[in-house]
């Protein structure tokens, strides 16, 4: 068969839903039946199926969000990739700007990658070479607007396992637990990178020595993430000097939740 010559099995078609629902509930009702019968009840109404995965942020409310999908057979995602927060706060009649938030996000002090990272698992050693793994963002959602001569800066790594790697990144951080890959900074009072996945993880991804040019390019490194809105990058590739990426994701450090 010719590469341009039509295929004779079925086009598998896929349908992106795009929706924001807002429901607001009293404190005294906040609990897992609540939430389980609220995410059922807006899949009946739209009527659509319910969602494979939800993500959140709010790690004090783990407990209640983890049992009420779990009951749905829906796969919950901690992950402060939930860009539009933000916009739906701003929005509510209520949202005081300035004011104090009431639930804070956590700031840990990084640990070490856990050993899944460096010992790749075997299982994901055999997915197929054609596919690739990542995440982007909706620009829009987050009303950034880039000029298209902006520098995105990132972090790129190359390794000759870059498949099983990336696969890796995009699975799963720990045994029991789906963590979301967020940001990538640098600490250049420790002379290192950090990773941070999932709402409140962070992970000592790589030391490099302190030397001034070193720091400086550091620096100039978060600088560049500054003025690209705080957009970055991070890249997993079987060579370096090549264009094909096996991982790649799009970055953003949000601000805390202004509630």
């Amino acid at each position: 068969m010719s590469p341009n010559a039509p295929s004779h099995r079925p086009k598998r078609r896929k349908m992106i839903l795009v929706m924001m629902y807002t429901k607001y509930f009293p404190n005294n009702v906040i609990n897992s039946i609540t939430l389980k019968e609220a995410i059922a009840s807006i899949s009946d109404q739209l009527g659509v199926p319910l969602p494979v995965s939800i993500r959140y942020f709010r790690s004090q409310m783990q407990t209640i969000i983890t049992k009420a999908c779990k009951e749905l057979s829906i796969k919950p995602i901690p992950s402060k990739r939930c860009v539009s927060y933000e916009t739906i706060y701003t929005r509510h009649p209520g949202f005081q700007k300035g004011s104090k938030p009431f639930l804070s996000l956590d700031y840990p002090f990084p640990r070490a990658l856990p050993e899944n990272l460096f010992a790749i698992r075997e299982e994901i050693s055999s997915v197929n070479e054609k596919f690739s793994f990542g995440a982007s963002l909706d620009l829009d959602l987050l009303g950034l607007e880039i000029d298209y001569n902006t520098l995105i800066p990132g972090l790129a790594m190359k390794s000759s396992r870059a498949m099983p790697l990336a696969g890796m990144f995009c699975i799963s951080f720990s045994l029991d637990e789906w963590l979301e890959v967020c940001t990538v900074e640098t600490d250049t009072a420790r002379g290192r990178l950090l990773l941070s996945v999932g709402i409140s993880t962070r992970y000592t991804y790589a030391t490099y020595q302190k030397t001034p040019v070193a720091t400086q390019e550091a620096k100039a490194w978060e600088a560049a993430k500054n003025a690209s809105r705080r957009l970055h990058f991070l890249a997993i590739q079987e060579d370096l000097d090549g264009e094909d990426c096996i991982g790649y994701w799009l970055l953003l450090d949000l601000p805390p939740p202004p509630l």
